[in-house]
């Protein structure tokens, strides 16, 4: 069993793993940027806090800590679902000399190691970050850091084994109804982003005019006081770090700890049987899915294919489809706060601008998927290359699919932008036809990345677990900073006229240099891919 463990380990954590080092580079940078986002919330956060209202450095730590612990159960929680209800390699580990038990036991056990590592990563860098924005950095607060990680993965680990199990049949449930499960994380994203954008407009509430919205600190005070009580988990952690109540604290934590793992452990081992049991007779083979391409031209074919795989492979559902139908929201949000920040550092007449970088920022996001178009057939790529469509005419309707995406979500968040008075008429007309050309030139952008790298090794459950999408994603970033510097900083020093017209040749130029670079060597590119 410890064998097993360590081999599970060592193709996750270690060093050998089966990943260039350019994807190890990439995805350590996008982690290290999202680390680094949240270490600079954290402490702007609480330095404006202590500042503002009667709190202690525990009783806001608890407010992190509760944070962190709600995150880590998410994450915890569907870790066990697909390591115990939903294994991807199932038929593979069923052969290995391990009892049924052994295996589940193992499974907790890689969950728990892995939560362990990941509370390190979050905690350590956030707590310290906190301490210096406190000022509470102490020998004794280092040491209580290193404890409170020892102890804080013990209450989110016990309860994702229980909340594992409704999750994961309600997951067997929509999985036959996937348009609810999308509306849910939209409703979930939109949700989450709005919450985000309040926490941002009070920082900058702050740090601009050094005051608060009436009412601000009384809704920030009756929070930090309301988490501080004892049914939260994540107060009894506090009182392990900062070493206050020590022992109430640690027994707390231990006793639900233990009592939840106990419990839900006796129970999930009889759930885990029979879905092993199920899972092995074959009890899958219902989901599979067959595409109904009959009587269709070439195009068509390839068209409804596209669309299948966008709806039904939750990476796209969810990460592409699902953030492109919330996108107008979340740019009705970002635009009001970028024109606060913008409007107060650079002076009026920044709201163009501001605009256009949240529109390219999501454009990116969005046209970011088009890097996956060839990895997304996996092992099915070869059909590719045998059916009477031309490899250019295949790519070409595939990537359409992508441009008609962006541009419906350009055109909702245009209406927002208008219909809000953001920008006016002529502004309108600028952004529209820089960021079509933009979209354009992300997709095909997209396209020739991935004809570059085509990365079609299996994929669990046919996901797009691919590096090329933050390759994309980091390219189409950049290109969106060049265009909302540009809309923000060139009607400031140039005749607006040629500041336009600049926006307009810029997004242009890109979209142009990767439409020929696609047409040009296409067929070349694909004729040497091989599975």
């Amino acid at each position: 069993m410890f064998d097993f463990i360590r081999l599970q380990l060592k193709l996750k954590w270690g060093l050998n793993r089966n990943n260039s080092k350019s994807n190890a580079f990439i995805t350590s940078l996008v982690a290290l940027v999202a680390i680094a986002i949240v270490l600079a919330l954290v402490w702007g956060l609480s330095f404006v806090l202590q500042t503002s209202i009667a709190v202690t450095a525990k009783q806001l730590s608890v407010l992190y800590l509760t944070i962190s612990m709600i995150g880590l159960t998410i994450v915890a929680t569907s870790m066990q679902v697909k390591r115990l209800y939903r294994p991807a390699d199932l038929t593979i580990t069923s052969r290995f000399p391990l009892s049924p038990l052994k295996t589940f036991a193992s499974a907790l056990i890689l969950n728990y190691i892995d939560l362990l590592i990941y509370s390190t990563i979050l905690l350590v860098p956030m707590m310290l970050v906190f301490g210096f924005a406190m000022n509470c950095i102490s020998v004794s607060y280092v040491f209580g850091i290193i404890l409170g990680i020892i102890f804080f993965t013990v209450v989110p680990f016990a309860l994702s084994i229980f909340l594992a199990i409704p999750i994961m049949y309600l997951g067997a449930l929509l999985k036959k109804h996937n348009i609810i499960s999308l509306v849910l994380f939209i409703l979930f994203l939109v949700g989450l982003f709005v919450a985000y954008y309040f926490i941002l407009n009070a920082l900058a509430q702050f740090f601009i005019h050094r005051n608060w919205e009436i009412g601000t600190l009384e809704i920030w005070q009756n929070l930090i006081n309301g988490l501080n009580a004892y049914y939260n988990p994540a107060f009894y952690i506090a009182n392990i770090m900062f070493f206050d109540q020590f022992w109430i604290g640690l027994g707390a934590t231990l006793g639900i700890g233990l009592v939840f793992i106990t419990i839900g452990v006796l129970i999930a081992k009889n759930v885990y049987t029979k879905i092993r049991t199920k899972v092995l007779d074959g009890g899958e083979d219902v989901y599979k899915r067959f595409s109904q391409i009959d009587n269709l031209s070439g195009s068509q074919a390839i068209l409804k294919h596209t669309l299948n795989e966008i709806i039904h492979t939750k990476t796209y559902s969810y990460f592409y489809l699902g953030v492109a139908i919330a996108t107008p929201v979340m740019v009705f949000f970002c635009n009001r706060l970028a024109n606060v920040v913008g409007t107060a550092q650079l002076g009026s007449g920044v709201t163009f601008g501001a605009s256009m970088i949240v529109i390219s920022v999501f454009m990116a996001m969005i046209s970011s998927f088009a890097a996956t178009i060839l990895s997304i057939e996996g092992k099915r790529f070869y059909i590719t290359k045998i059916i009477p469509v031309s490899y250019r005419k295949q790519l070409l309707v595939k990537g359409s699919v992508n441009v008609m995406v962006s541009l419906g979500v350009l055109l909702i968040s245009s209406i927002v932008l208008v219909a809000l008075q953001f920008i006016n008429l002529t502004e309108l007309a600028v952004l529209v036809s820089s960021q079509i050309l933009f979209s354009i030139g992300l997709v095909f952008n997209g396209i020739n990345l991935n004809l570059a790298n085509p990365n079609l090794k299996p994929k669990a459950n046919g996901e797009a677990e691919e590096i090329n999408i933050t390759f994309m994603l980091i390219i189409g970033l950049l290109m969106a900073a060049l265009l909302g510097a540009g809309g923000l900083l060139l009607p400031k020093i140039l005749p607006v006229v040629y500041a336009y017209l600049i926006i307009i040749a810029a997004a242009f130029i890109y979209s142009i240099i990767n439409i020929l670079i696609f047409w040009f060597t296409v067929d070349k590119k694909y004729r040497k891919i091989n599975i």
